[in-house]
């Protein structure tokens, strides 16, 4: 007896599973519904479901200058996804929010470049690498955390975000840090801070600036 209630407890449990992957996703932001069924919609029923958003491994440059969407917190569901690519999301000015999957280790080139609408942005812990200019120019950008994970930040990733007031760089990363709470990203080997913000206070132990360090920090003082 107690056999055949743990088996019929697993069948329920695989059947309401399966429903779940099966309904539809939510999406807060119709122009972004729009062009993911344009894209994943497998099945062809006009929705995107679970299933289809984790089968998802490259979103490519589909919504690359469209200033139309605003929020997309439903990429936490592209659970498929290891990159947010090159461009992806450049120049995609009216974006206010968007959630990156847990799956993601790499953010690529000019990825969010110009997407001046956000003031925050959570980079998972499973990113290691952030690619030249990814976040350059989001002027909006008034704090940001580097998680322990990363270990390769290239050329200006930050460059132009002049309402930044707050770096920190998570402890315990292997390759940067934010010593003293300078605000600011050090690479720890070299001693050399590659970016900067409004509130910087340069420890005395930096031995050299970076390019574009503190490009379009109008607020510095």
């Amino acid at each position: 007896m107690k056999k055949l209630l743990a088996l019929i407890f697993v069948a329920l449990c695989t059947i309401s599973i399966k429903a779940q992957t099966d309904d539809p996703i939510t999406f807060a932001d119709s122009k972004v519904k729009e062009i993911c069924v344009a894209n994943w919609d497998a099945n062809k029923d006009g929705e995107l479901n679970y299933d289809e958003a984790a089968a998802v491994t490259s979103i490519g440059q589909v919504f690359y200058g469209n200033s139309e969407i605003t929020s997309f917190n439903e990429l936490q569901y592209f659970t498929g996804l290891t990159s947010i690519g090159d461009q992806a999301f450049r120049y995609c000015y009216g974006l206010t929010s968007i959630v990156i999957p847990s799956s993601v280790t790499s953010i690529g080139s000019g990825a969010f470049y110009g997407c001046f609408g956000f003031t925050s942005i959570s980079i998972p812990s499973s990113v290691t690498c952030i690619g030249n200019i990814a976040f350059s120019d989001c002027s909006g950008l008034t704090s940001i955390v580097i998680p322990g994970s990363v270990t390769s930040i290239d050329g200006y990733a930050f460059s132009g975000c002049s309402g930044l007031t707050t770096i920190t760089v998570e402890a315990g990363n292997p390759v940067y840090d934010s010593r003293n709470n300078c605000n600011a990203i050090i690479e720890t080997a070299t001693n050399e801070l590659i970016s900067g913000c409004n509130n910087t206070v340069i420890p005395s132990s930096v031995t050299s600036i970076g390019d574009y360090a503190f490009r379009n920090c109008f607020g510095l003082t």
